[in-house]
């Protein structure tokens, strides 16, 4: 379903949402369509988390984007902090170019398998073959040696990303998870409504579609990933 179309109320989320509340879908004043608008924006980025919650490492992002979530940059010799792409969520892999121009995997560590002090690990600079995430930053361990990387466009991050807000101008735009979910955005900005003018008995049963949704939405994406295997990670050594 699209987000708001006046030439096909049937299929527009904005009308959905209307009809739910017993309002007339050509009355666009009870329920602004900003106002429709800010609401849907807060279940679409809800229903994104719920998604992520539910597929673990499976890779989703928001079909509305034309680009793909994957940000290259400049690798700087001596520089271990490199700040994350300002829409990343969730780093998926994290590559780095050798001298050779090919492409090594990464491996993500935390501070809690680190044995040495922070300081004495790794700390002759060379190859990157780790990375940390620390807040806004990403660590590499080792700390990038122009001998033996390519520093020009030799760092490379997959990420999973929020998903591109709707606008009021939106008309044809679809939510970009499964088209049998959609009325989640419909269903919750229809609750939203109602809860604050006080329409408790609509409220109810918005809220129990809500949540029906909700759990068929993370049953759906739970399942798409089936071979993903639990991993031990081992404490590390500065011993490679």
């Amino acid at each position: 379903m699209v987000i708001n179309d006046s030439s096909a109320k049937s299929t527009s989320l904005y009308h959905d949402a209307l009809f739910h509340l017993g309002i007339s879908r050509s009355d666009t004043t009870q329920y602004p369509v900003a106002d429709f608008i800010r609401n849907a924006n807060g279940w679409y980025a809800e229903t994104n988390h719920w998604i992520w919650d539910a597929t673990g490492d499976w890779e989703y992002d928001d079909s509305n984007y034309t680009t793909l979530p994957i940000a290259t940059a400049n690798l700087v010799d001596g520089q271990a902090d490199y700040e994350l792409p300002s829409t990343a969520q969730k780093i998926d892999r994290v590559e780095v170019m050798d001298q050779d121009a090919n492409w090594k995997k990464l491996i993500p560590i935390d501070k809690s398998q680190i044995k040495d002090a922070m300081d004495e690990f790794m700390e002759t600079d060379g190859a990157p073959a780790y990375y940390d995430l620390v807040g806004d930053s990403m660590f590499l361990y080792p700390t990038p040696d122009t001998a033996y990387i390519t520093a020009t466009s030799g760092l490379k991050v997959y990420f999973s990303r929020d998903v591109q807000m709707f606008n009021e101008t939106s008309t044809t735009t679809e939510p970009s998870f499964n088209k049998n979910f959609h009325r989640i955005i419909s269903y919750g900005a229809a609750l939203d409504y109602a809860n604050t003018f006080g329409d408790l008995n609509r409220a109810s049963y918005l809220s129990s579609q809500v949540s029906r949704m909700k759990e068929e939405l993370q049953t759906f994406y739970g399942s798409r990933h089936r071979d993903f295997k639990t991993r031990i990670i081992p404490k590390i050594e500065d011993n490679i």
